[in-house]
């Protein structure tokens, strides 16, 4: 079986400061974790997907071996991630007396409500200005070194996502079936000629992200745990709290497709686990689906590299 991963591009590494009453982005967290300790990860955890509980267990075994740099960033790097989790948690219950005085009783599992309070230009109190604060919620504008990398940024994310006008009707489960019907029937033996499995998607508001697996797996390699973070940190923004997406998987049409269709589904859901575990994205907000080579990217080329991305794709409200 040939190689099938993706391309991770580079991004600058940004400060690793805690001075600011702001907690750390996940993409900073994740991406300084991914950077200090990619060679003691390979060496000692691999086979462990980016979670805050086992992959910090297995360097916690293993620091006797661990490298100098990551022994002193690695406990940092899960704090942060856990500090801003714990801190956009706390939010709507700071600021429980704004969404009953500012936003019209807004119930405080309303997906609308901290949009509501971040829009409000007075009578929101210093508790509730210190949780935004600290939430991260206070200024999402990118920082110096995301600005330097136009389009990869958090808000270009966000821009690539938003527009959704009118809901697809679709059934993840029913598609993933009829791919697997297709793939089984050998139906469209030649990849250029093949029609999309799921052509609602083409439709959507959606982002096509970059990240590198390991070796027919669907662990994400530390290299790309940068882009894991930022992915939570779109998620996250109030102008898509609302909005509830899909996870697609895709590969290049190398190999079996059959396996190739197992193997985009196993990373999609490994995405989806990761926002999820981790970074605690509502698992109501997150479905996960592999199309493995029957929809490819870039059709004209269905052997290229570019073919083996997954896509976020925002389906419709949360609930």
């Amino acid at each position: 079986m040939n190689l099938i991963r993706t391309i991770f591009f580079i991004l600058p590494i940004a400060a690793w400061s805690s001075a600011s009453a702001e907690t750390m982005r996940f993409e900073d967290s994740a991406g300084k974790l991914g950077t200090s300790c990619a060679t003691d990860i390979g060496a000692s955890c691999r086979g462990v997907n980016l979670d805050s509980i086992r992959l910090k267990d297995c360097l916690v075994r293993n620091q006797d071996s661990m490298s100098a740099q990551c022994k002193t960033d690695y406990v940092r790097a899960f704090d942060a991630t856990q500090k801003r989790v714990a801190a956009r948690a706390a939010v709507r219950k700071l600021c429980e007396r704004e969404l009953v005085k500012l936003c019209g009783g807004v119930q405080k599992d309303d997906s609308n409500a901290l949009e509501c309070i971040l829009t409000a230009t007075r009578g929101v109190s210093a508790k509730c200005n210190q949780a935004i604060s600290e939430a991260g919620f206070g200024s999402m504008a990118p920082s110096a070194e995301a600005q330097a990398q136009p389009g990869a940024t958090t808000q270009g994310w966000v821009n690539e996502l938003v527009g959704l006008e009118t809901p697809p009707d679709m059934d993840v489960a029913a598609l993933r079936q009829q791919a697997l019907e297709r793939v089984k029937s050998k139906a469209d033996g030649v990849p250029l000629k093949r029609p999309p499995v799921a052509a609602q998607l083409l439709k959507l508001p959606k982002l096509v992200v970059e990240i590198q697996f390991d070796e027919d797996s669907p662990i994400v390699r530390p290299d790309s745990y940068r882009v894991l973070g930022r992915i939570a940190d779109t998620l996250y923004h109030p102008t898509l709290l609302p909005y509830k997406f899909l996870i697609v998987g895709h590969t290049a049409a190398t190999g079996k497709r059959e396996y190739n269709l197992t193997l985009s589904q196993r990373r999609a859901d490994a995405v989806r686990d990761v926002l999820v575990t981790t970074f605690k994205i509502s698992s109501k907000r997150l479905q996960a689906i592999g199309l493995g080579e029957e929809q490819l990217l870039d059709a004209a080329h269905p052997t290229a590299t570019t073919n083996q991305r997954i896509q976020v794709a925002t389906v419709g409200k949360a609930l």
